[in-house]
């Protein structure tokens, strides 16, 4: 379906409410904050406050998903996971360390402010440099933790040792397969 994330993650939380949602990949990395959406041409709200998920996981989520998980299975709520790198979530406020953005109201109705936000967002994008960030959503925020750290080598070594398929499912065979898959087939993970 369209909207996938949004799509799958309602579904989730309907079905299995006590479940933690924790969402990530390109369409929750590139929705986090207030965004373009180009399918109804205007600015959207963060994927959090639509999809229900509890958070995202964005960028290279490989360090910030087990730590995630390992706070989950030590028993951490959900909502009360607010320090791990990598990672986005709803607050009723925004941290006092936080570096505000211009609201989902204020980038909605000027690109001036929608300027101003993409362009903070572009510049805090760093695992060693990068501030906590928020951006107001009506009454709740959108908090974004700096980016996780990079893999070491051995770290990406043994992600990329793993027994992937490296090939869509069989199921696309009759389609002729999958011909997005060419574009990045061949590329190389910075």
């Amino acid at each position: 379906p369209d909207r996938q994330v949004t799509v799958y993650s309602r579904t989730l939380k309907r079905l299995f409410p006590e479940v933690p949602v924790v969402i990530g990949g390109v369409e929750a990395s590139l929705r986090r904050f207030a965004h373009y959406d180009y399918w109804q041409d205007k600015v959207g709200r963060s994927i959090l406050v639509g999809s229900g998920a509890d958070m995202i996981s964005f960028g290279m989520g490989e360090k910030s998903l087990v730590e995630v998980c390992d706070k989950l299975r030590d028993g951490i709520p959900i909502h009360r996971i607010t320090n791990v790198k990598g990672t986005c979530y709803i607050s009723d406020n925004a941290p006092s360390k936080a570096l505000l953005l211009p609201s989902y109201e204020e980038v909605s109705e000027s690109k001036e402010k929608y300027a101003e936000a993409a362009a903070i967002e572009y510049y805090e994008q760093d695992s060693k440099r990068g501030k906590v960030l928020a951006q107001k959503h009506g009454e709740k925020y959108v908090v974004q933790l700096p980016q996780a750290d990079p893999l070491s080598q051995k770290e990406m070594d043994h992600v990329y040792s793993l027994n992937y398929m490296r090939a869509w499912h069989p199921m696309y065979d009759k389609d002729g397969g999958i011909p997005a898959l060419e574009e990045v087939k061949f590329s190389i993970t910075s």
